[in-house]
């Protein structure tokens, strides 16, 4: 079996039609239809039913293309790796961020990847989550650290969960909720909600907004913000909330004051995300740094 054959296989599935596959794949129809006939000899099952000038998977060759993107994806990753090792590559790193808890986590993350590679250059982007999956997926980046909330992933992703937190909330030091350390939803009825989003526009129906909801506050004015610099500064003049990380609590300003809700038990839960299979000789560096860390740190 060759992979040049599975390419024109999946060529034809996708496609469903010989004369496309062969366009696609820069060879003549004939030959294709050659290789696929010799394929399917070789496997002891058609792939395809024939007739006419149409043309359908059989459900013994749908399931075999599901499995053969997987083989090809793997397979393309492992030799664009390995070209990177033999050729020399440094393991640069391109990191994207997206919420709070990144400026708590990475620090001490890219303090060990640096060491253990000091040639290799890092470069940070910020933007919004969407902003930074769509860069993922395109290669753009080789690890992201967003948070997960209502993120559904596939199996085209590896996920290492990097810290999972109690939602809290921050508001000014002259307003009636300084100093308590728990309050109630009704008592923020009304209260000018800040929401930080990064730097570029989000989609508005992030699953946050829910957690507001389903406290009884989805009636509330929400503000969006791009940085936590811009909402603590709005918090402390009190002009509204936000909320926070509760690993955030003791690095804010004294003229912040930070306080939980009753009886709530949503966790703010950050991620360090990358591809499946492994596109990236950096990504795969970078991610067994954080499994050493996180590993030394629950045997702490």
């Amino acid at each position: 079996m060759s992979f040049r054959r599975i390419e024109y296989f999946l060529s034809v599935a996708k496609h469903l039609n010989f004369t496309k596959a062969a366009r696609e794949c820069f060879v003549a129809q004939a030959a294709i239809s050659q290789q696929i006939k010799q394929f399917e000899e070789e496997l002891g099952f058609k792939l395809f039913e024939r007739g006419g000038a149409a043309v359908s998977l059989t459900p013994a060759g749908e399931y075999f293309a599901r499995q053969c993107q997987g083989v090809l994806s793997q397979y393309n990753g492992a030799v664009k790796q390995a070209r990177s090792i033999a050729d020399g590559e440094k393991r640069d790193l391109r990191l994207g961020i997206n919420g709070p808890f990144a400026q708590d986590s990475i620090p001490g993350f890219l303090r060990q990847f640096r060491q253990i590679y000091p040639e290799s250059a890092i470069t940070l982007r910020e933007g919004g989550r969407e902003e930074m999956l769509d860069a993922l997926t395109k290669e753009e980046l080789d690890v992201i650290i967003i948070p997960d909330y209502g993120l559904c992933l596939d199996e085209h992703y590896e996920a290492l969960e990097l810290s999972s937190e109690r939602a809290k909330f921050m508001t000014g030091p002259h307003t009636p909720l300084a100093g308590r350390r728990y309050v109630s939803p009704a008592e923020l009825a009304g209260q000018t909600i800040f929401r930080v989003e990064g730097l570029s526009e989000e989609s508005q129906d992030q699953p946050l907004p829910d957690y507001f909801v389903r406290l009884g506050l989805g009636e509330n004015p929400i503000q969006r913000v791009k940085t936590y610099l811009e909402a603590t500064i709005l918090v402390q003049a009190g002009l509204g909330i936000a909320t926070i990380p509760g690993g955030m609590e003791n690095k804010l300003t004294r003229d912040v004051s930070v306080f939980s809700i009753e009886g709530d038990s949503f966790r703010l839960r950050t991620i360090a995300l990358r591809l499946l299979p492994p596109v990236s000789v950096a990504a795969d560096h970078f991610f067994q740094v954080i499994r050493q860390e996180l590993a030394a740190n629950r045997r702490q």
